[in-house]
């Protein structure tokens, strides 16, 4: 019987010899790369196996596997998969079985695989920083992991509906297309060259030098060898650090979650023990929800006691400054040494203001006092705080 690492060997051989034969380029990346350098292989180690490329040969890659048409090797990704966030492409053995019983994504394949991930551009040759996901597209993420969502639990079907019509709707506008569009604009990179075109690159979550990726070299180890960068040491010393060559890469124990075979597909699996993962997922959809309950009735109980807390020292420092701000009001806001004692006068209240903003919470004294503290901020350029303050608007909490 073949080991998952002696399966994932047999992958990574066919994807250097894919792109030797059309041109396309890649580097190991990750920790798997990092321990076949320092330790001349990847066996006894019970983990992800990854490639970075430009997103341009990924797609290329995806076409030349799909055109292919094995029957034993699938790749998944943005191309065939709508509901994939672009995160990764994985090239798989469809003969093979990887799944993680509880696990929420909506991959159509689980069997053993490599990842490739995208390398993504971060700074550009003036020193600018790119922005890939906008606040929209941020939104727009956090949207589609919702919709995505499975929902096993018969208790809960009622938001299955209400997700699958936000999604039929989402799916009919286009938006899986337009949103993968915009972020391949501002993010990706077509071509192995383009890479030169920035000072800086990242891919799975990994920034680097680009001139790093200018030459690349090749790296041997279990029998096979791969493309990286030639200057290896300074590509692992930018992900690592210096003292990469110190680190101890210790093979991680199979999770009792997963369900792993080299021999028997995920498919054939995944059909005898189907009722199993769903009632596994439906009790743990009723835990979550139960403990989400328990959790917003935590924050709730914690707002009110915030609340209490806060008009506490709102009711102290109407009684500290009702008699005192008249007194305050008569100090010179253009005279440097007055200022700094009138600020020392009202920094109870400042402290007590900035510590509250914090949390999106403000309270009003009176409206002498307010306006006093206000200036005072201004003319010692602290208007970041008084902006804030206005911003969350000035509330009498239970204090009238």
């Amino acid at each position: 019987m073949k080991t998952k690492q002696e399966i994932q060997l047999e992958l990574l051989q066919e994807i250097d010899q894919i792109c030797s034969q059309n041109n396309l380029k890649y580097i190991f990346a990750g920790i798997s790369a990092l321990n076949a350098y320092l330790n001349h292989t990847i066996k006894k180690d019970n983990r992800i196996v990854s490639l970075a490329m430009t997103q341009g040969d990924i797609d290329r890659l995806c076409e030349i596997v799909e055109k292919e048409n094995r029957k034993d090797r699938y790749i998944e990704g943005i191309f065939n998969n709508p509901n994939y966030l672009p995160l990764y492409v994985t090239y798989g053995n469809e003969n093979t079985a990887e799944f993680h019983m509880i696990a929420r994504n909506k991959n159509k394949h689980h069997g053993i695989n490599i990842r490739i991930y995208p390398i993504r551009k971060t700074v550009a040759l003036d020193g600018k920083r790119i922005v890939g996901y906008t606040p929209r597209l941020s939104k727009e993420k956090k949207v589609r992991e919702f919709m995505n969502k499975t929902i096993e639990n018969k208790k809960f079907w009622f938001v299955k509906g209400g997700l699958k019509a936000v999604n039929g709707a989402y799916e009919l506008a286009g938006g899986s297309k337009r949103y993968y569009n915009k972020l391949k604009n501002n993010t990706f990179i077509d071509k192995w060259e383009d890479i030169q075109n920035y000072s800086r690159v990242a891919f799975i979550n990994k920034g680097i030098e680009a001139n790093i990726l200018k030459e690349i070299g090749r790296l041997e180890f279990d029998g096979i060898s791969l493309c990286v960068p030639k200057d290896i040491d300074a590509y692992f010393s930018e992900i690592y650090g210096e003292d990469f060559k110190e680190r101890k890469i210790r093979p991680k124990g199979q999770n009792m979650r997963v369900i792993l075979d080299t021999e028997v597909s995920y498919k054939e699996i995944m059909g005898e023990v189907g009722d199993l993962i769903k009632e596994a997922k439906a009790t743990r959809e009723e835990v979550m929800w139960g403990r989400l309950k328990a959790y917003n009735e935590k924050i709730a109980i914690d707002n009110v006691w915030k609340l209490v807390q806060m008009t506490d020292r709102q009711i102290f420092l109407r009684d500290m400054f009702k008699d005192k701000t008249d007194e305050l009001l008569k100090y010179d806001l253009n005279n440097e040494m007055e200022l700094e004692e009138l600020y020392e006068e009202l920094s109870p209240a400042i402290g007590s203001l900035r510590r509250y903003s914090k949390i999106g919470m403000t309270f009003s004294i009176d409206p002498k006092t307010d306006d006093l503290i206000e200036r005072v901020l201004i003319k010692r350029g602290d208007k970041k705080l008084v902006d804030e303050i206005k911003r969350i608007e000035k509330k009498e909490y239970f204090v009238e």
